[in-house]
């Protein structure tokens, strides 16, 4: 295990997906508390994981966009439950945001009515601006000439 630089080990964990053990320093406690949440009880590589499952942006998949119908790279997989769109397109004022507003539904939760926006409001595929012959790039800012960045 990979100690940071003056923390002290103030406890050890087993994650509860993996079994593997965890510690938990001092100053993990600190930032714990400053914030108002409880110790973890996932190791590092799970939380990543976790916070991964939400959003992939490694890989790049051809799809279409769907407002055009062009062929794009995006980090969305074709059959999503969500409309993509290019990146142009997504922050151009063909397309508003306000359109899929919607009232709160105090006879559902939260997270059903978040679950729905979720399946009607556009995702952009990809970030890339003002960078020239980087198609195959995700996230890139005024680069050029760049593969398989991110």
């Amino acid at each position: 295990m990979f100690l940071p630089f003056n923390e002290n080990i103030i406890e050890t964990k087993k994650c509860r997906i993996t079994g593997e053990e965890f510690f938990v320093t001092d100053k993990d406690i600190a930032l714990y508390e400053k914030l108002g949440i409880p110790s973890p009880t996932l190791c590092p590589e799970e939380l990543y994981r976790n916070i991964c499952a939400y959003r992939q942006e490694l890989n790049l998949f051809p799809r279409k966009c769907d407002k055009t119908g062009e062929t794009i790279l995006s980090c969305y997989r074709e059959n999503t439950a969500f409309p993509v769109y290019q990146n142009k397109i997504w922050w151009s004022d063909d397309w508003s945001a306000f359109d899929y507003s919607m009232d709160f539904d105090f006879s559902k939760t939260f997270f059903e009515q978040y679950g729905a926006l979720q399946k009607v409001v556009p995702r952009e595929g990809t970030t890339i601006f003002n960078s020239e012959n980087c198609a195959y790039t995700g996230h890139c800012r005024n680069s050029k000439n760049c593969y398989l960045s991110y």
